[in-house]
């Protein structure tokens, strides 16, 4: 009675068995290309593994295609983000270069304007505007310590501003021409009018005329300057310009609003006359 084999010892068989065909097909593939022969074998496995290997690249190529939109929008996340960054930079460039053109025009204009005036101008700040909302007021960083005193006529290149009305050592309260509590003695500029008259403010946008007489030649669009009467403001200082001109039906005459020259609400730096 024959012994049953170990699992073992037919697994080494079996192992041994295949590593002699390998060597056995190795041989004669080795004699078949040193002869110049096709070797069957390697075609046949070659085309029998050419089917997965071009299945495996469709299959890989497919989900590929339907997967790479999830890495582009990564990527286009990315970029969308650095480009928003670089957006934002430039903005603030532009932003920081628009700002120092404005001052560097208002600075040219009033360096020109400065050095056509004759009475000597002081530069100042506006540091603080309307201080009172009943009063049309602004503070500007100049005062007695530097020469400034109450009624010192405060103007821009585009015209009259005030006159200081308060003044301390650094700093000075100019009351606007628009306070009710201004006056100003104005001249019509036109040659063939001359006419003259004064304005006062209202705490408004605008000034009204007063004192000019029904046969005064005054016209819409007529260009005011100061008159020079009254001795706080010089002669020839632009004011502002007629806005509107109606009768009075209730008092009689005429009702003449000025719009002033100046944009106070815009204004950061004026001219103190000494």
């Amino acid at each position: 009675m024959r012994s049953e084999r170990s699992p073992a010892a037919i697994k080494y068989r079996v192992v041994l068995a295949l590593v002699a065909t390998g060597v056995v097909l190795g041989i004669w593939h080795n004699r078949q290309v040193h002869a110049g022969r096709p070797d069957p074998v390697a075609g046949l496995v070659r085309g029998v593994s050419a089917v997965p290997a071009r299945l495996f690249r469709s299959v890989s190529g497919f989900c590929g295609r339907q997967t790479e939109w999830i890495w582009k929008r990564r990527s286009l996340a990315t970029e969308n983000q650095r480009l928003r960054l670089e957006n934002e930079e430039l903005r603030g460039r532009v932003s920081a270069l628009t700002e120092a053109q404005i001052n560097y025009d208002r600075l040219r204009g009033d360096l020109s304007f400065v050095k056509q005036a004759k009475p000597r101008l002081l530069a100042a700040d506006v540091i603080a505007f309307k201080i009172d909302p009943k009063f049309d007021t602004m503070m500007i960083n100049r005062g007695t310590s530097d020469g400034i005193g109450p009624n010192s006529v405060v103007v821009t290149r585009d015209g009259v501003v005030g006159r200081v009305f308060e003044a301390e050592a650094g700093t000075a309260t100019v009351l606007m021409i628009t306070d009710q509590r201004s006056g100003i003695g104005v001249r019509v500029q036109r040659p063939e009018s001359r006419a003259s008259a004064v304005c006062e403010g209202d705490n408004t946008s605008t000034l009204v005329m007063l004192g000019m007489p029904d046969s005064g030649d005054v016209r819409q669009g007529d260009v005011l300057v100061t008159s020079g009467l009254g001795g706080v403001y010089p002669s020839g200082l632009v004011v502002g310009s007629v806005a509107d001109l109606r009768p009075d039906t209730a008092n009689g005459g005429r009702i003449i609003r000025i719009k002033p020259q100046v944009a106070f609400e815009r204004l950061e730096q004026v001219y103190v006359i000494k």
